[in-house]
């Protein structure tokens, strides 16, 4: 058996909201990220499943999880909250075990919705912003900032064909809990970019590594996840 699986959860909006004011979350979340984070953690505890990706047109969730639906559903029918299992549709859900095992030379597209920012201490910060902060007139553009980023964070376990800035919102708003230890939900403003790229595996492990963990930050609010599909 795999140990990772690929998840899709129906999204029934009025339902998951309904939750998310339930459990006190009662800013706008504009991206779902933080709602689901909560909602998940509600539903399957240590073992809910990240990194996730929402997808708003079709109204649901792809996850990875190492274990399967049914195992996921098992451990929400018995230990979840009422609430937290009255906006979970359980016949909408199904899985599906990845590959055990990839393959050096294999290709592959790839599309990853990443948050491109870094940590300094107890500061997050626009990676774009740390360059200027660097360089300032001389540092590149912004999508050539979240372009290396995003390379470097494969570490060779791919060569890219071809990469794409598919989309970018530098100032997106995003719900979490403060850091100073307050039980409170703030508004934070952190960049978002979309890539897409035609890939081939170099480092199989490595690259089967990535796909568990994701790419970059905020991997358990709705970023990093890699989607895989078929070269183009």
């Amino acid at each position: 058996m795999s140990d990772l699986h690929l998840l899709r959860i129906p999204i029934d909006a009025p339902r998951l909201l309904r939750f998310a004011t339930e459990h006190g979350i009662k800013q706008e979340d504009e991206t779902l990220g933080y709602t689901l984070h909560a909602w998940f953690a509600a539903l399957f505890r240590d073992q809910a499943p990240k990194p996730f990706r929402y997808i708003e047109r079709r109204s649901e969730v792809l996850a990875y999880a190492s274990t399967d639906a049914a195992t996921l559903l098992a451990q929400a029918q018995a230990f979840a909250s009422p609430q937290a299992w009255a906006a979970l549709d359980p016949e909408g859900v199904a899985s599906k075990p990845m590959p055990q095992a990839w393959r050096a030379g294999q290709r592959l597209r790839l599309e990853v919705l990443t948050c491109p920012v870094s940590r300094k201490g107890s500061e997050e910060k626009d990676l774009y912003l740390r360059a200027l902060d660097r360089l300032g007139d001389a540092a590149p553009p912004r999508a050539e900032v979240y372009r290396t980023w995003f390379t470097e964070q494969w570490a060779d376990a791919v060569r890219f064909d071809q990469l794409e800035l598919l989309g970018m919102n530098a100032r997106s708003r995003l719900l979490r809990r403060a850091r100073n230890g307050a039980n409170r939900l703030r508004i934070v403003e952190r960049p978002q970019a979309l890539f897409g790229a035609d890939a081939v595996i170099i480092d199989a492990d490595r690259f089967s590594g990535l796909l568990a963990r994701g790419i970059g930050r905020h991997r358990a609010f709705g970023f990093g996840m890699v989607l895989v599909v078929p070269p183009r």
